[in-house]
């Protein structure tokens, strides 16, 4: 006897959708991935295709449906197993530089201009690393240019 496919949710990015599907498949629910390589191959047809479906048995969308809308909704059950110690968002030690909007001594260094060495890459075919020393405040997200 087969079970009909029904799509609960669609996502325009793949990522987004497989780590949902994962979340499912750990509370023991079977689920699919409809049109992921094609809005992985061509992310600009992720409209036209209707973004990735993600699709789960007839007799268990309700239960799917009630566990995305937890999730969703920032309930930490379904997110993270109690055991579990969360990792910082960005690794970063004590440096020579304090940040100086809440004093902080954890930052990271910043060596190079994003977007120059973007802009060079884009124009001249390969990018030049303008040498740039700019700080960003794990603590607080504050950036600053170092002092000469």
């Amino acid at each position: 006897m087969s079970e009909k496919l029904v799509t609960i949710a669609t996502y325009n990015d793949p990522t987004e959708a497989h780590i949902l599907k994962g979340r499912l498949e750990a509370e023991g629910i079977v689920c699919f991935l409809g049109d992921e390589h094609i809005v992985g191959a061509h992310p600009f047809y992720a409209v036209a295709v209707g973004g990735v479906k993600l699709k789960v048995l007839e007799n268990d969308a309700e239960e799917a449906r009630t566990i995305l809308e937890q999730i969703q909704s920032g309930n930490n059950e379904y997110l993270l197993d109690n055991n579990i110690e969360l990792a910082p968002v960005m690794q970063a030690h004590p440096a020579e530089e304090v940040c100086p909007n809440c004093g902080s001594e954890y930052t990271v260094e910043e060596k190079y201009s994003k977007t120059a060495f973007s802009l060079s890459y884009l124009i001249l075919g390969f990018p030049i690393p303008f040498l740039n020393r700019n700080y960003k405040c794990s603590n607080c997200g504050f950036f600053w240019k170092a002092k000469k």
